[in-house]
């Protein structure tokens, strides 16, 4: 994500570093809005995955932010998925195409004291783009952080997803704008019945760097797969107060289709701080 601080705050914007949104690197996100009137852009998180058969695809999500209250902001990103697609005749071609709009308010319910910082995220996936799923997916989201203070810069954070409606029947072919292609466009599969994950992350300060470690469960919304699983871990680095990085690789550990995938993403600074931060 590409997160943009004002230069009337550069001692905050120093450690933003510390930020643990969706895939940035891992799934499992922490409970703290960015601030009223904030923009935040994200541009380069790119995700690559290995499937089981051989078969790689990747997906960047382009994402901008706005701090519309105090504690709540609102998010709109862009999906683009990029998959090695038989093509009739012409063996394997890689095709990039816009993968639906992926709506989001995010509300932070309270600040961390005693008791954890709670926040709410309602979200919906649409159908834009021939990569897209067959239909709206709303879905809704708990997120719980506590810093344990005993063991120092040390955060660990909860989220629970529900997603709601009955899925479209599985298709038999690609979008018709790149036929005629072999294997079904799981599109609707990308979306999660429901997710629940946890996640530890441990703050170097001095170092501008931060290391975390994820597990996380998810159901697909079609409810015949079974649950599978995934281990992940990554580190986020802030090279100035305008500039971070983040890496991450993961591991779907069951089920046929279990596989790695690696996250790559950056971060330039362009609105004001985070709250809380």
């Amino acid at each position: 994500m590409v997160c943009i601080v004002g230069a009337v705050r550069p001692l905050q914007a120093q450690t933003d570093f510390v930020n643990t949104d969706g895939g940035r690197p891992l799934h499992v996100q922490d409970a703290l809005s960015i601030e009223w009137k904030a923009i935040e852009l994200q541009l380069a998180p790119f995700r690559m995955e290995r499937g089981a058969s051989g078969q790689w695809f990747g997906e960047m999500e382009p994402e901008l932010a706005i701090g519309l209250l105090p504690r709540t902001h609102f998010s709109l990103g862009l999906p683009i998925r990029q998959l090695d697609t038989p093509r009739s005749g012409r063996g394997i071609e890689r095709v990039a195409a816009l993968a639906g709009a992926h709506l989001a308010v995010f509300h932070q319910l309270n600040l961390e004291t005693t008791i954890p910082a709670f926040a709410v995220r309602a979200e919906t996936w649409l159908p834009v783009g021939p990569f897209a799923p067959s239909r709206a997916y709303p879905a809704i989201t708990g997120i719980a952080t506590k810093t344990l203070s005993a063991l120092g810069p040390v955060r660990v954070h909860l989220n629970v997803t529900r997603s709601f409606g009955t899925p479209a029947p599985r298709p038999d072919v690609f979008p018709a704008i790149f036929p005629p292609i072999g294997p079904p466009a799981d599109t609707d599969g990308e979306v999660p019945r429901w997710l629940a994950g946890i996640a530890i992350d441990r703050a170097f300060p001095l170092r501008a760097t931060l290391v975390g470690a994820e597990l996380v469960a998810r159901q697909s919304v079609y409810a015949e797969e079974p649950v599978s699983w995934r281990l992940g871990t990554g580190v986020r680095h802030q090279f100035s107060a305008r500039f971070v990085v983040d890496g991450g690789v993961s591991r779907q550990i069951n089920g046929d289709d279990a596989h790695w995938a690696l996250t790559v993403g950056s971060a330039v600074a362009i609105g004001t701080r985070r709250a809380g931060r």
